[in-house]
């Protein structure tokens, strides 16, 4: 009997952290903002992505620390006749010192806008073009952190010659 009332604990246990962590709100919002409308096979654009972080929460910057939180990864979903031409640009992050990891750490609270210099490739097909980015994050408050997760984020552009 008493194994079963254990068994029955970790099991409503568990399910009650998979409704928690399903429905777990999301304070981060990203987009695309302003796509250009027509690129040409082989050209070099700029794509903005923009985060928008409720008040009260933040995500960390994409500066990875030893032992620290869970960086912002960015990238191109495979596949696409599009490849990163330089490096992102991320805005300046806010440092703070957090006692939760006991050291000084980067974030962005509010908004914060990432460039992707992006370059279409020369074999492009003419024709519209789904660009594909993948943002990969934590967002904490001063009480608690969500699970990391990773979302898609898409603007559509036609490649012209």
């Amino acid at each position: 009997m008493r194994r079963a009332r254990e068994t029955a604990f970790w099991v409503c246990t568990a399910l009650a952290l998979a409704a928690l962590t399903l429905a777990a709100p999301d304070p981060v919002a990203w987009q695309i903002e302003n796509p250009p409308a027509k690129v040409k096979a082989g050209a070099r654009f700029d794509l903005k992505l923009v985060a928008r972080i409720e008040e009260g929460w933040h995500l960390y910057s994409m500066k990875p620390a030893d032992e620290g939180p869970i960086p912002t990864r960015i990238w191109l979903a495979e596949g696409q006749p599009l490849a990163l031409a330089a490096a992102i640009r991320a805005p300046e992050p806010e440092k703070v010192q957090d006692p939760s990891f006991g050291m000084e750490v980067e974030l962005y609270e509010g908004e914060a806008e990432f460039t992707l210099p992006l370059r279409v490739a020369a074999t492009a097909p003419a024709g519209p073009l789904t660009v594909v980015v993948n943002a990969s994050y934590q967002s904490c408050n001063n009480k608690i952190c969500l699970p990391p997760k990773t979302v898609r984020i898409d603007a559509a552009v036609v490649v012209g010659k």
